[in-house]
C-alpha cells in the first residue's frame, strides 16, 4: 500500500502545473504587465464577456509539436456585468496539471476561445465559421512545487475572437464572382 501511495505522489507531484488565469490581479505583483485580455474582433476594442464563451488551454508534450487540450482546462468567461471584462472565470484556482510534462521541462502553451453554446469544441467552431480565436503560442517551463518560479501565463498576450468564413460561405463567394464576371472572361 505504501509503495502504491509513493508511486501516486510521484506521478502527480512530478508533473508540471500552470495557473490558468489571465486576470490582472494575478499579475499585479510584476509591475505593469502586458495586455493578456481577450477582445471581440480586434485587440484594444470591446473586451469579451459572456458565459457562452469558453477559454481552453492547449499544450505540447515533450518532443512533439501538435497542441492538445489540457484535461480539465476549460473555463467560461465572466458575466457581462463583471468588473474584469476580457478574462475567464478562474474557478478552480489551483494549478492545472500538464500530463506528461515534467517539472522544469519546457512546453508550448496556447489559449483558444470560442462560443461553447454554438459549438462543443474550438475545432468545430473553426470549421463551422463560428466566433473563435487563439493566442499566439508561447513558451512555458513548469516550476518546482513550492519554488519561487512563476506558474502564471506570463507569455500570454492579448488576442481577439473573430468569425471565420465557413467553407460554404467561401464557396458561395466564388460562385458569385464567377457568375458576375464578364462573359468574355469565362470562355
Amino acid at each position: 500500500m505504501t509503495l502504491l501511495l509513493v508511486g501516486w505522489v510521484d506521478a502527480v507531484w512530478g508533473q508540471g502545473t500552470v495557473t490558468f488565469q489571465n486576470s490582472g490581479r494575478i499579475f499585479a505583483d510584476i509591475g505593469d504587465p502586458p495586455d493578456r485580455l481577450v477582445y471581440f474582433s480586434e485587440v484594444g476594442g470591446e473586451k469579451l464577456t459572456g458565459t457562452n464563451y469558453a477559454a481552453a488551454l492547449y499544450y505540447t508534450l515533450p518532443g512533439l509539436t501538435d497542441l492538445i487540450l489540457v484535461p480539465g482546462a476549460i473555463r467560461l468567461f465572466r458575466l457581462p456585468t463583471t468588473t474584469l471584462p476580457g478574462t475567464w472565470n478562474t474557478q478552480p484556482t489551483s494549478g492545472i496539471i500538464l500530463p506528461g510534462v515534467p517539472i522544469g521541462q519546457p512546453t508550448i502553451l496556447q489559449v483558444r476561445v470560442w462560443d461553447i453554446q454554438q459549438f462543443d469544441t474550438w475545432d468545430a467552431a473553426m470549421v463551422g465559421g463560428g466566433l473563435h480565436g487563439e493566442s499566439n503560442p508561447f513558451g512555458y517551463v513548469p516550476p518546482p512545487l513550492g519554488g519561487s518560479a512563476d506558474s502564471t501565463l506570463l507569455g500570454l498576450r492579448a488576442f481577439a475572437v473573430i468569425p471565420e468564413p465557413s467553407v460554404f460561405a467561401l464557396g458561395l463567394l466564388g460562385v458569385g464572382v464567377w457568375w458576375f464576371a464578364p462573359r468574355s472572361e469565362r470562355k
